[in-house]
């Protein structure tokens, strides 16, 4: 019984808490919607607005006025799998296909202080630069390996920039952090009781359920360059840090009356109802590279990004109940690039017109791929419009679908129970900003 219980610790209480890092996995760029309108094309070097402050901090030294902007982009995913599920003993599983398509909200905010006649701009941010959320519905034939996958961050960033000679900015910045997570499943007690060969029991005869939240705060840093060699023509360079999040939490598990009632006669100390739980998560260090050519009327925007998603290669869960042992899951994730070209048109004084395209490479290796994340290469279509209201006042709109290859998916849980088939997904996203400049 003693094995048992090990067995079911590294099987399912890792399931719930790896994850995580899987939801550090799928960046948020949305944090303007003049920028989304472009497909983030030339993030690192064009000030159209004040995320500037957290995209790149030496491009502040490219704005001419003080002023605050708040804006949110409406993330609308939707996923749907298709494909088979068996259990231990070969059994189709039971419970239908899902689909998710929860709208997610994502706010920023940023300030942005011009003292006039200075060659130094000082700024603020808060953003959401990592998040996902899906559900699924608990009888769907993958609930032993995902039900609810949470995960939330809030970044708070200082950053100050100067021009050290005509066409040339440095700027540089401290974030602090909070990650949020809360994920579940089912756990398949049948399966493991029946295993062992405890009369009554067979695979998805007595389901269970885990459940693990945890929070941390953190802190990283940030630096940028702008170079502008002659009028017009800008490149912008950004690096922000990797960022170490210790989680801290609980787990929760519930059985069912007769599993704990075979835990219990074996004097077994594991699932107990509450366990405090601890797991480091880091989100990578980053490096965004942006060009812009002004023609006039007419804006030409380029960005090529690296992101270091090669340093998350497992992830353990250390549990405060001595009964329930370390569990380790290997990740193997790899690092991306994500490629963007943008156009902007000034209209009139008033209206300008933007458009982009963008090619988003995914982290996830096809044989470590899981429901709770189950993401593939994406390629961007943005459009974007906006609007000088009046000398203090600007609204920017944009709109993105992103197509995503379908993800393959034969992932097993460590009781047995396999999900084989794939995922079609695809994005949509609205996002609104307004600015105010004094």
């Amino acid at each position: 019984m003693r094995h048992l219980a090990i067995a079911l610790c590294a099987g399912t209480s890792l399931a719930a808490l790896a994850t995580t890092a899987h939801a550090g996995g799928f960046q948020i760029r949305e944090n303007s919607a003049a920028g989304m309108g472009t497909a983030f094309a030339g993030a690192a070097s064009d000030a159209r607005d004040l995320s500037i402050v957290y995209n790149n901090p030496a491009a502040m030294t490219q704005l001419q006025r003080s002023g605050a902007e708040l804006g949110v982009s409406l993330i609308t995913p939707s996923s749907s799998y298709r494909g088979t599920g068996r259990d231990a003993l070969g059994r189709p599983l039971t419970g239908a296909t899902d689909r998710t398509g929860d709208a997610i909200p994502v706010p920023a905010a940023f300030l942005a202080y011009v003292p006039e006649g200075e060659n130094w701009r000082t700024g603020f941010a808060i953003t959401a630069p990592y998040g996902l959320e899906t559900d699924y519905d608990a009888g769907w034939i993958g609930r032993y390996q995902a039900l609810h996958s949470k995960l939330e961050t809030i970044n708070i960033n200082f950053a100050a920039a100067m021009e050290i000679r005509p066409g040339l900015s440095i700027g540089g910045g401290v974030s602090a952090q909070r990650a949020e997570a809360t994920l579940s499943n089912a756990v398949d007690f049948g399966a493991v009781l029946a295993g062992r060969r405890v009369p009554g029991f067979l695979p998805q005869s007595a389901d269970g359920y885990a459940k693990v939240n945890g929070d941390d705060w953190a802190w990283g840093t940030n630096l940028g360059l702008l170079y502008e060699p002659v009028k017009g023509t800008r490149v912008g360079l950004s690096w922000r840090s990797e960022i170490k999040h210790k989680l801290g939490g609980d787990g929760t598990f519930e059985t069912p009356a007769n599993v704990r009632a075979v835990l219990t006669a074996g004097n077994i100390a594991a699932f107990a109802p509450t366990s405090a739980v601890t797991a480091n998560v880091s989100t990578p260090q980053s490096v965004d590279l942006g060009l812009t050519q002004e023609f006039g009327p007419l804006g030409l925007n380029a960005t090529v990004a690296w992101t270091d998603w090669s340093s998350f290669q497992e992830i353990r869960v250390r549990f405060a109940n001595p009964a329930q042992p370390d569990a380790l899951d290997e990740q193997h994730w790899k690092d991306t690039w994500f490629y963007s070209l943008g156009a902007t048109y000034q209209i009139d004084p008033a209206w300008q017109l933007r458009t982009g395209i963008a090619f988003d490479k995914n982290p996830t290796r096809d044989q470590y791929r899981t429901p709770r994340i189950a993401d593939g290469d994406r390629t961007w279509l943005s459009a974007g419009l906006g609007w000088q209201a009046t000398d203090n006042i600007a609204l920017d709109v944009a709109y993105t679908h992103i197509f995503v290859d379908d993800s393959p998916i034969n992932v097993a849980t460590s009781t047995g129970n396999r999900l084989t088939g794939e995922f079609k997904s695809n994005v949509d996203i609205v996002a609104l900003t307004a600015r105010y400049t004094f």
